[in-house]
């Protein structure tokens, strides 16, 4: 995860969990039949599921629900439930999943955007030969006179995307694909958060935002200095295996921050830090409240999407080191509002890590809150996509859209067609 990751590395590891994928699924398939008849008894109207494979679809069928909302897995549309849906990804100007490219392409970002496309590898654990392989062990579950896998998920209702509208890259959708992290936030009242000047000083930064916490974290809160800045790479990632350089580049960086408090989320023991009278190494540390203080000046993160869409909200900068699957593209999400700057991880200095974080403390564009997020805010979709996928509707889906072909979507049939007749009469006026 701190090392390189090449694209050959992700390909292979999405091959390694296609087996496991499958065995799961065929566990679920081939539970006791007693716990799906409890399940059928209850007649359920709806399901909503994972859309990670196709592997819910077989249980939903199983079960006898045949409505179904999708929920994806990450932040992105994969290739695959677009193309069940309807919906076809242009790799022209849409960044994949995995791809370090931002909304704006040159013509060697849309190369290797178009190269991840065609690998048929939508996310880190999910290679589309897995849903083939899904498809055929359902096939030999359940007989070939009924519909397979791929027949169901065209009667898939509605998706909903597992991100944020607003911080998303734009891009067309119909109506039945909508983002679920707009869902439950009333309008105005999200991605707010005051604006302090550097001159303030914060001793008792807890108490204007009411939340408790324990006395270790108390006592460090309280410390009078310019703000909060905390340090963490999420809960995958095992801090405990940094390499020495990224240690020693971050360290350097914070000694040089001696007026802030800087809360360095670390498993392990770092006894440079622990040299320092305002690093403070918490193995684990409340992100999501401490992110709502007044006194948070900055987050330095892996760019995962949790963290961003936290700093989102509280209208917090943010210095992100993607380590692998889809953060670098977050990344990019973070710099296209300029509230970001990004650092490689393979490329780590002592200066250019104080670089990255002083230049977001010293700039004031780096605050999210300015940019007005409230009035631009969507309205909630829940009840209007519970409503679409539980009434009998057929005229907001993508239905003729979902029976093209890959030729056929891009009219390539057309071309070819087109191409020969003129080949032909030129052949003929000769």
């Amino acid at each position: 995860m701190f090392s390189a990751g090449d694209a050959y590395d992700l390909w292979w590891t999405g091959q390694e969990f296609k087996e496991m994928r499958v065995e799961a699924c065929a566990q679920m398939l081939n539970q006791d039949p007693k716990v799906f008849e409890k399940f059928r008894e209850m007649s359920f109207d709806l399901a909503i599921a994972h859309f990670h494979d196709l592997c819910p679809l077989a249980v939903a069928e199983k079960i006898g629900i045949h409505k179904m909302v999708w929920i994806t897995h990450g932040t992105s549309i994969y290739d695959f439930a677009a193309v069940q849906l309807g919906l076809r990804t242009l790799p022209a100007y849409v960044p994949h999943p995995l791809s370090s490219a931002g909304s704006s392409l040159s013509f060697f970002d849309r190369v290797l955007n178009l190269l991840w496309h065609l690998s048929l590898l939508d996310f880190v654990n999910l290679p589309q030969n897995l849903l083939h392989d899904e498809n055929v062990y359902y096939r030999n579950l359940v007989g070939f006179d009924t519909s397979d896998l791929w027949d169901l998920s065209r009667h898939v209702m509605a998706l909903l995307i597992n991100g944020e509208r607003m911080l998303d890259f734009p891009r067309p959708l119909p109506c039945h694909i909508t983002f679920s992290g707009e869902l439950g936030l009333k309008k105005g009242k999200v991605f707010r958060a005051k604006k302090f000047t550097k001159s303030d000083n914060f001793t008792n930064v807890s108490a204007t935002e009411n939340v408790e916490f324990d006395e270790q974290l108390q006592i460090i809160l309280s410390r009078p200095s310019k703000g909060l800045i905390v340090f963490s790479l999420g809960t995958v990632s095992n801090t405990t295996n940094m390499p020495q350089q990224m240690i020693d580049s971050f360290v350097k960086a914070f000694n040089r921050l001696s007026d802030y408090t800087v809360l360095w989320r670390m498993e392990g023991k770092v006894k440079e830090a622990e040299l320092s009278e305002h690093v403070f190494l918490l193995k684990w540390l409340p992100q999501k409240d401490i992110m709502k203080l007044p006194s948070m000046k900055l987050l330095v993160a892996h760019g995962g999407y949790n963290s961003f869409l936290e700093a989102a909200q509280a209208g917090v900068p943010v210095v992100l080191m993607p380590l692998f699957a889809d953060q670098k593209i977050n990344a990019m999400r973070a710099q296209r509002f300029g509230i970001a700057r990004v650092l490689n991880k393979l490329r780590l200095t002592p200066e250019n890590v104080y670089e990255a974080i002083s230049d977001v403390l010293g700039d004031d564009r780096c605050v999210l809150s300015d940019l007005d997020f409230p009035s631009q805010q969507p309205y909630s979709t829940l009840k209007y996509v519970l409503k679409l996928a539980t009434s009998d509707a057929k005229y907001f889906g993508l239905r003729a859209a979902q029976q093209l072909s890959f030729f056929e979507f891009y009219s390539l049939d057309i071309v070819a067609f087109l191409v020969t007749i003129v080949a032909f009469l030129s052949v003929e006026i000769q």
